[in-house]
């Protein structure tokens, strides 16, 4: 890629994108023209930070290593934000591998899924949580497990809708309200009369009587609706329209929710980020919100993993704190886990699920696999890993309090 001042070119890159930054591997620059080339460069760098694109890693200059350049060389490519770190050069991020380990221990620990945090048992976990979408998810977080997910419903008042990620979730009214400010998004005129009706009555069997529709026909109409977060079924079973508070800051709301998400994970990348909040945030808004902490000084940026060739941002005082925290014990992440889109690309790269149960031994994801379970029945149909790992599997399947059953062979041996 030749760099140009006017018509006349002052410099080569030799340059490619990796996942999420620049891999720089030379620069051919004549001594001469180094200023000039330096200016051009930057903004050919800040056009790609306009792509989300603002970490570079530069190698080689002239063909030589970074470690050899001189005194004068090295000034102006720190005067465009360059910064020696250890045999590369890098701009717009730090360099702190953590282990795997250590990222993945600090994660399950502040969400209440080492066995350091668990809850005592499921009314405090659900108090923890803001939205829930089935047992399995809550079960991990308490030590003692009495009363299913629809008993505690009434109990707590809950309600039942779709999340910013389009999953079916219980949680309270107030982050369903939430939700739908964020969503910004305004309901069906022609189906107005139903979010009306929904805002003084619950019954549904009234405002089928009163229009006389079947109930394929009435759930025809209720249903985008529910999907758009103006109607939320209630622990009856009955419906409840879903009104913004007046007086909302809506950018100020969706700020707060990204930071609240944020607190959350020791490190994350910008599609974990992406996937976690759900297609109501585009990746320019992420990326907005992620630097503005960056510079606050909540989050650092850089190459926090190691043998992990992304950009990510990251908490340091939780990697400091997570050394301290005891190695995890071996279990099993439900598709339906709050945190279960963090690993979506570790699920499919390694194990080709799009969505699964997640096997982690020792911190590490050793397995996933699919099942049914319909009649309080685990029924595996897919299984992907270490034949190891079927004693999680199974141990899952105990703390569960479910049989588990499988025609699956795994080394030609059927699993048992």
């Amino acid at each position: 890629l030749p760099i140009f001042k006017g018509v006349d070119p002052i410099g080569k890159v030799l340059m490619f994108k990796v996942n999420d930054y620049l891999e720089i591997k030379d620069l051919h620059v004549p001594t001469a023209y180094l200023d000039e080339f330096c200016q051009a460069f930057e903004v050919l760098l800040e056009n790609h930070a306009a792509q989300l694109v603002d970490v570079s890693v530069l190698s080689n200059f002239n063909s030589e290593p970074i470690t050899s350049l001189d005194d004068t060389t090295r000034q102006a490519l720190e005067s465009i934000g360059f910064k020696l770190t250890g045999e590369r050069m890098i701009r717009g991020a730090v360099v702190d591998p953590q282990p795997r380990e250590i990222a993945e221990r600090a994660l399950f620990h502040k969400h209440h899924l080492h066995q350091s945090t668990r809850h005592e048992n499921e009314i405090m976990a659900l108090k923890k949580v803001d939205e829930i979408r089935d047992d399995f998810a809550l079960r991990g977080r308490s030590e003692l497990y009495r009363v299913d997910l629809k008993s505690m419903a009434s109990a707590h008042r809950l309600h039942q809708g779709i999340n910013l990620r389009g999953h079916q979730v219980w949680a309270s009214y107030e982050h369903f309200q939430e939700i739908l400010a964020i969503r910004n998004q305004p309901a069906d005129e022609e189906l107005w009369d139903i979010v009306e009706f929904f805002s003084g009555h619950s019954d549904p069997n009234l405002f089928k009587e009163r229009h006389a529709l079947s109930q394929s026909e009435f759930r025809k109409l209720v249903q985008p609706l529910i999907r758009t977060g103006h109607i939320v079924q209630d622990f009856r079973g009955g419906f409840r329209s879903v009104f913004v508070p007046e007086g909302v800051d809506r950018a100020e709301l969706r700020k707060e929710y990204i930071r609240k998400l944020v607190q959350k994970f020791p490190v994350i990348t910008l599609r974990q980020m992406t996937q976690l909040a759900g297609p109501s945030f585009k990746p320019e808004e992420l990326k907005a919100v992620l630097n503005t902490f960056e510079e606050d000084g909540t989050l650092i940026k850089g190459f926090l993993i190691e043998d992990f060739h992304q950009v990510c941002w990251g908490r340091k005082e939780m990697l400091e704190e997570a050394r301290s925290i005891p190695a995890i014990r071996d279990f099993v992440l439900p598709p339906s886990d709050p945190i279960a889109p963090y690993f979506a690309d570790i699920m499919k790269e390694r194990f080709g699920f799009g969505s699964a149960y997640l096997v982690f031994r020792n911190a590490e994801p050793v397995a996933a696999f699919k099942a049914n379970t319909r009649n309080k029945i685990i029924d595996v149909k897919d299984y992907e890993g270490s034949e190891k790992a079927w004693r999680i599997v199974k141990e899952f399947a105990w703390e569960h309090q479910m049989p588990l059953q499988t025609e699956l062979r795994i080394g030609g041996k059927k699993l048992q």
